[in-house]
């Protein structure tokens, strides 16, 4: 990391907002271990995302334009995936 540079840009989170024409939004931001495949992580990550999401707003009546977006903030290996922002 850099000096200067956001910490909270790095750390895993999920965040959800209902886009104001309709529909919603999901952001998943994840630190992954290096030693994976990290695109195709992402990509189940963000089908059991819309997966989810999806049975949730039709059990609630919500259902419509879902968009989810994954990013990977960065990797890790060895104890620093235990040390990671966000995953304390």
């Amino acid at each position: 990391m850099t000096a200067g540079s956001d910490v909270h840009r790095e750390a895993a989170r999920i965040r959800c907002e209902q886009m104001p024409g309709g529909g919603w939004r999901v952001e998943v931001r994840c630190i992954l271990q290096a030693d994976h495949r990290i695109v195709e992580i992402a990509r189940q990550v963000r089908e059991d995302v819309r997966t989810a999401v999806t049975a949730c707003l039709a059990q609630h009546g919500t259902a419509g334009p879902l968009t989810v977006l994954v990013t990977v903030t960065r990797t890790v290996t060895g104890a620093a995936w235990f040390n990671a922002p966000g995953l304390r």
